[in-house]
Formats: C-alpha cells, sequence, structure tokens
C-alpha cells in the first residue's frame, strides 16, 4: 500500500534486507513443499474410490479447455512473453490444478482434516497434483522449445530421467535403510535428520541446473519419504516448528514485497492485465461448477457438492512460489504478478468463511433416532464405542465393562478404537484391523501392514489387549478393533462417525485429567486428550458414559482372579462383594444412568443403591420431566423390589449446600463406584450454589463434586450423558442428495 514512497521503501526495507529475506523466504517454500510432501500418503491414489479419480479428471480438463480458450481468444491483447504457448499453457495448468499442499494446510486450519468432504477433498486434489508433477516437466520442456529448439528439449529430458532415477534408485533406498536401523518405537538419529534437511538444498539446487522448476526437487524428495513413523513423524518433529513459525514468514514477506497495487494502471490494465484478470476468473467459475456438477452427477450430496467446488478453487503457498517462477521465466511482469497474488488473497478470502457456511463437519453425527442405552431392548446385544489413547486408561475401562456383566442372552458389542496423534502424515488414517487381516489373508499384500508394523510398543500392547479381553469374554463379548491417526482435536469426528455408522447405544470415554497429582499442579498431562472428551459430548450421535478410575475397582478385580486361581474348590466361592450407588437427581441423563445401572445389577457381585434427590415442596420441577422421571423410577423398583442387592431411598433438599451435605454423608459407606447423570434435565433448585465453583464440565456438577480429591473418595466414578435427538426437518435441496435422473425425467417424458 505505501510502494508509492520512496522513502519509506528506502529506510524499512533496504536492498540488503530484501536480499536476505527473499533467500530466506525461498528457503521456507522449499522447507514446506518438502514437508508436505514427506506426510503425503502417494499409495493412497491407487487405494482411491473411482469416483474420486472421475471427479479430479473433470474438475481439471474442464477448466483446462475453458481457461485455453479465453487465453488463445485474448493473445492479440497480451505482452510478448504471455503471449508464448509455453507462457499461456503456464497459465492454464496453474489455474486448473488445485496443490493438495494448499488444500491440506487450509483445511488443517479450518479443522476439516477428518470430515468427510475434507477427505475427499484432499484424495480428490492429490490425484490432480500427482497428474501436476508431469504437467511441469511439459511445461518446462515447452520453455526449452521456446529458447532452444528440440536439441535442448532432448538434453532437457535426459536430465530430468537421470535425477528421477537417481532418486528412486538410491535416495528411496537410503531412506529404507535408516528405518531398518531405528529401533522400534524410537526417533530417527538426528545425524540423518540433518543429511535429510541438507539434502532439501542439494535437491533444490540440481533441479534448478537441469532446467525444472526449483521447488521440483523438495517436493520429488519428500514423496520419497517413508510417510508415518519413524522417518516421516521425526522429520516432522524437529524442523516443522521451526519452518512454520520462523522460515514461513519470511516467505510471506518475499510474496508481499513482490506485489505493488501501484502497477495497476490504465495503461498496464490494456496492454498487459485484462487476460490474465479474465482467465483467473474464468477458471475460478468453470473449476467450481465443474467440480460442484461432476459430484453431484455421483450423488454427493449437494452440500458437500458445493463445498468440494470451493475447495477445489483455494489458492496458496504452492500457487504464489509457481507466481514468483513465472518472473523469473519472463512469463509475468511485476503487474501480472500482483494481479495473481492478489487473486490468490481474495479467493481464499471469499472461500474460506463460504466454505464454513455451507459446511458443518458434526452435521453428519446428529441423529433423530434413539440410541440409547434407555432404548435398546432388554436381552438384545448393545453396542458400544470404547475410545482409548494408551494402556494405562484401557484397564480401566475394561474393569468397567466386566462390572457391566455381559451374558450370552445380553452380550456387547464392542468398537474399540485407539486414538493416536497424526505424526509425520499429511491424510488421517483409520485403521480396521479386521478388515486388514482379511486383506493380508486374501492377497498377501504385506505392503499394506507396514503402516501398523512400524507402531511404537505402547500402541501395540493397546491391540494386544483388545484382544486378550475378546478372548477371554469371546461368549458374550463381540470387539472390532481400530486405529484412528488424526489430529487430537480431530479425533471426536472419528468416534462419532464410528458411533453413528455401527448404531451404538454409547459410547464409552477415560476421564482426561487436566494435571497431574498434588506434587506437579503445574504440569500437564496429555492436556490435548481435554478436548477429545468434551468434542465428543457435544456433537455425539448417541448416548455418552464417561468413566473416572480411580483404582479401586481394579485392584479388587485382581485380588479376586488371583484367589479364584490359588482357591481348591471347585464351587465358585465369592470374596467380595462391589458397592454401587446411583445418585438420581432426575432428567435425561439420570434415567440414561439408572438403565445402565439396572444392567449392572444383574452382576451377583455387585449390590446397588439408588438415592432420589427431590426438591422440598416440589420447587423448580419441570412437570414433564418429572412424569418421565417417576416412570422411569417406578419400572426400576417394580423389577427389582424382590432383589435383596438393590435397595432404593429418597431425600429431600432445599438447594446444593443441602444436596452436597447428603452426598457427603453417602461417603460413610464406602461405596466403590458412584453413578450420575451429567447435566440435562436436573431440577436447578437442588443444584443451586454448586455450579459456580464446578470447573470440570466433562462430568458435571454431581460428578465433579464426587470426583474431586476434598471429597475424599476411593471410588471410581460414572458420568452418563443421554444422547440429544436432533429434530430433523424435511430434507432440502442442500441437505439431500442430487438425483440428476429424477432432475431430466420431465425433458424425458416431454420427448417422448
Amino acid at each position: 500500500m505505501f510502494g508509492g514512497i520512496r522513502n519509506f521503501n528506502y529506510y524499512l526495507f533496504p536492498p540488503i534486507a530484501n536480499y536476505i529475506c527473499a533467500n530466506i523466504g525461498l528457503m521456507g517454500f522449499f522447507y514446506f513443499l518438502f514437508l508436505t510432501a514427506a506426510k503425503t500418503d502417494v499409495g493412497a491414489i491407487g487405494k482411491a474410490p473411482r469416483k474420486h479419480k472421475y471427479i479430479a479428471a473433470i474438475g481439471v480438463i474442464v477448466p483446462i479447455i475453458c481457461v485455453g480458450s479465453v487465453g488463445m481468444a485474448m493473445r492479440d491483447q497480451m505482452d510478448e512473453n504471455l503471449q508464448k504457448p509455453s507462457s499461456i499453457g503456464g497459465v492454464v495448468f496453474a489455474l486448473s490444478f488445485t496443490s493438495f499442499p494448499v488444500i491440506y494446510t487450509v483445511l488443517r486450519d479450518m479443522n476439516l482434516l477428518n470430515s468427510e468432504v475434507g477427505k475427499f477433498a484432499m484424495s480428490v486434489a492429490l490425484l490432480g497434483d500427482m497428474a501436476g508433477v508431469y504437467v511441469i516437466v511439459i511445461f518446462e520442456a515447452m520453455t526449452h522449445a521456446d529458447v532452444g529448439g528440440a536439441y535442448s528439449v532432448f538434453w532437457f529430458l535426459v536430465s530430468v530421467v537421470i535425477f528421477a532415477a537417481f532418486m528412486l534408485l538410491v535416495v528411496r533406498r537410503a531412506f529404507d535403510w535408516i528405518v531398518s536401523q531405528t529401533p522400534e518405537g524410537t526417533l530417527v538419529n538426528q545425524n540423518y535428520i540433518v543429511m535429510i534437511l541438507m539434502g532439501v538444498l542439494a535437491s533444490c539446487f540440481l533441479t534448478d541446473m537441469f532446467g525444472l522448476s526449483i521447488a521440483v526437487g523438495p517436493i520429488w524428495l519428500g514423496l520419497l519419504v517413508p510417510h508415518g513413523p519413524p522417518l516421516g513423524s521425526t522429520l516432522a518433529v524437529r524442523s516443522e516448528t521451526f519452518i512454520y513459525e520462523f522460515l514461513m514468514p519470511f516467505t510471506y514477506a518475499l510474496v508481499g514485497q513482490g506485489t505493488n497495487i501501484h502497477f495497476l494502471r490504465d495503461e498496464t490494465w490494456r496492454n498487459q492485465l485484462s487476460p490474465l484478470f479474465y482467465m483467473t476468473v474464468v477458471g475460478f467459475i468453470t473449476k467450481f461448477l465443474s467440480t460442484a456438477f461432476a459430484a453431484l452427477f455421483f450423488k454427493v450430496p449437494a452440500r458437500e457438492s458445493i463445498t468440494l467446488g470451493l475447495m477445489m478453487n483455494l489458492r496458496g503457498q504452492m500457487d504464489l512460489l509457481v507466481y514468483l517462477h513465472w518472473i523469473d521465466k519472463r512469463i509475468v511482469g511485476f503487474p501480472g504478478y500482483t494481479v495473481m497474488v492478489l487473486h490468490t488473497v481474495v479467493v481464499t478470502a471469499v472461500t474460506t468463511p463460504l466454505i464454513n457456511f455451507f459446511y458443518d463437519p458434526t452435521r453428519p453425527y446428529r441423529s433423530s433416532k434413539h440410541r440409547t442405552i434407555q432404548h435398546t431392548p432388554q436381552n438384545t446385544e448393545m453396542g458400544l464405542v470404547l475410545a482409548v489413547s494408551d494402556h494405562e486408561t484401557l484397564s480401566g475401562l475394561i474393569t468397567f465393562l466386566d462390572f457391566a456383566y455381559p451374558t450370552k442372552s445380553s452380550p456387547l458389542s464392542i468398537f474399540a478404537v485407539q486414538l493416536v496423534e497424526l505424526a509425520g502424515r499429511a491424510t488421517p488414517l483409520f485403521i480396521d484391523h479386521e478388515q486388514r487381516k482379511e486383506e493380508e489373508e486374501e492377497e498377501y499384500e504385506e505392503e499394506e501392514e507396514e503402516p501398523e508394523r512400524k507402531q511404537s510398543g505402547r500402541i501395540d500392547q493397546v491391540q494386544s489387549a483388545f484382544k486378550l479381553y475378546e478372548e477371554k469374554r469371546n461368549e458374550c463379548v463381540t470387539l472390532r478393533s481400530y486405529t484412528a491417526h488424526a489430529p487430537k482435536r480431530l479425533m471426536y469426528q472419528d468416534i462419532c462417525e464410528l458411533a453413528l455408522g455401527k448404531k451404538t447405544a454409547f459410547i464409552l470415554l477415560p476421564y482426561q485429567k487436566e494435571r497431574l497429582e498434588d506434587a506437579a499442579p503445574t504440569e500437564l498431562r496429555d492436556s490435548g486428550m481435554l478436548s477429545v472428551n468434551a468434542d465428543v459430548l457435544e456433537h455425539t450421535p448417541c448416548s455418552v458414559c464417561i468413566y473416572f478410575d480411580k483404582g479401586r475397582l481394579k485392584n479388587a478385580v485382581v485380588r479376586l482372579s488371583m484367589d479364584l486361581q490359588h482357591s481348591t474348590n471347585s464351587i465358585r466361592m465369592r470374596q467380595e462383594t462391589y458397592r454401587f450407588v446411583v445418585l438420581f437427581l432426575g432428567g435425561a441423563d439420570n434415567r440414561e444412568a439408572l438403565h445402565l445401572a439396572d444392567r449392572m445389577s444383574t452382576n451377583p457381585d455387585v449390590t446397588l443403591t439408588v438415592i432420589r434427590f427431590l426438591s422440598y415442596n416440589h420447587e423448580g420441577e419441570d412437570e414433564r420431566e418429572k412424569k418421565l422421571d417417576d416412570g422411569v423410577v417406578t419400572w426400576f423398583w417394580v423389577k427389582n423390589e424382590s432383589n435383596e442387592r438393590v435397595s432404593y431411598k429418597e431425600v429431600v433438599v432445599k438447594n446444593g449446600a443441602e444436596t452436597l451435605a447428603a452426598i457427603q454423608a453417602m461417603n460413610v459407606n464406602d461405596y466403590d463406584l458412584w453413578i450420575t447423570g451429567r447435566r440435562e434435565g436436573i431440577n436447578p433448585k437442588i443444584l443451586e450454589g454448586l455450579s459456580t465453583w464446578s470447573e470440570d464440565h466433562q462430568l458435571g456438577v454431581i460428578g465433579d463434586t464426587v470426583a474431586a480429591s476434598v471429597f475424599a473418595s476411593e471410588g471410581s466414578v460414572l458420568v452418563v450423558q443421554q444422547q440429544v435427538r436432533n429434530q430433523k426437518g424435511g430434507d432440502g435441496f442442500l441437505n439431500g442428495k442430487f438425483d440428476y435422473k429424477r432432475f431430466l425425467s420431465p425433458w424425458s417424458h416431454s420427448h417422448n
């Protein structure tokens, strides 16, 4: 904006500073492209669905034809550098292709990597990018033909073939050797990482010397890096912060320094810029329409189709580097470069909020059907999603499942998903271990098992625990295990999608502690997992149970199993009886908790006490909720009246202080497990004054009260949230699927 002021430029951006900024900025480009390519799974191209390939092809071919036609029609208005076929071709291809690094970066910042349309967009962009690698070579060959003719093109292609062969035969094997030398579960040796990062600059030099674009070297080198652990993840851990936080700001400064809006004058507009501007507009419109209509044709929902069309028009770092390359190749001058940069900024700035408007990644998880414990019929199989991130939390959840007492007549169908933070990969990965095992047995393709074989011992331990539990309870439990590689802030999408697809009754999560024990009160313990529970609670398609394991039940089960192993009696002797209590404060969540406790009461080793809290003089009661509570409590007591292990009590309180005092008085009974609802529908009078000091929203007010260290209970805590159903209206165009046959049917009938 101030580029026209000479003194401003001289003092703020002296020539020596520009030189340093430009070189560091180019290094930022190279390392960004290398790191993104290193996270890219090229093998996903072959696994991409056929419709993805068709949509990618249509979304590239149509803009190439349309933008190329506009370019040729306006050729007379272009300057002599832009008139060349190679120059027009370069502009056409740049506007028609969408770069995978750009899509990945924007979707990561928008938290859409793990969404359905995000995966779709990355798949389509990756397919286009792989074609773009060959297009770059063709474009550079055309540029050499303009200067040196066929002789220059021949030696250029020979150089490219030699360089590609060296990368595939030597560099790729060197990477594989580094992986083989790295012990399982550890990071790659720092010396190898430094050599690879130096190799990025060497690849830049070689490709520039051979006449290729200088960015081709880092991209090709990155694509050869085995993605994921150990090499890809180590490169990300060691270099990501430095590249994104230090080098990339210089990169954007380099782009901004070459952009000067004062070049946009009437004379330059008529002679140079108008053809370029019209080509960019046509490129945006045709790419959006061709991608959106192609997706609609293949029965992608309309909302997702529009979002996909917008995503395919996103522009970013890769495009900016191409524009800088055009200046070096004298395809465009600084006025044309300014137009292209402004086009990139405006399109991305307008498209990003439109994507947020059209696409809500949580929309698919909303269900209007009952998916709760309460509405799961007795003596039928009940499905649940078990989500864990480490072995320590898994042991507590398995103990709880044992007390849930699955039987042959009332079995559990468990979908156990292990959450692993995405590292060294760009695309989130969701592994169905049973499906992978079947594919291995049928096709004997060991390559497909590489991602799992390079996992750390901690991950193998979790999968082994899943298998061991299934073998132990195979008569009354079926378990299918998964591994989800995703950023922590997006893990909830895998959990909710699995729960929705498998029609489970509830999701079981471990309570995530915010801090370590009192000995180190300032140290965070896996703080990123806190958001997983919060997001699941907010977007869940079914009920949710959060289990706070204090170790008491787990230790009791271990003692019991040891006593049984050493017992000489053939008749099973019960060594302990476990005391469970339900704090029933009313509302949907507490009704759900009572239904779960009812299933647990069939366990002969459990005594269950249900304590219902009622408001004094019925103050603050909701009449509808009260009737529903009465119905559930009556059903429960009629069913269990003759059961000596089940007891029921009522407590009348005036406010939260009396509620807290009543719960504190129960602590003398030394309960092993406290069960309560999270928050929905509870009479506010019963909680009056408690919510102001409760900070843990995972457990709700009562759950947080019982779990707090000041409560001095050694019993574990189970908090239940019942599904919040989505009351759907009619399916409009944006919510449904576009049926092209029905759309064309009026015309077909009229012609018959």
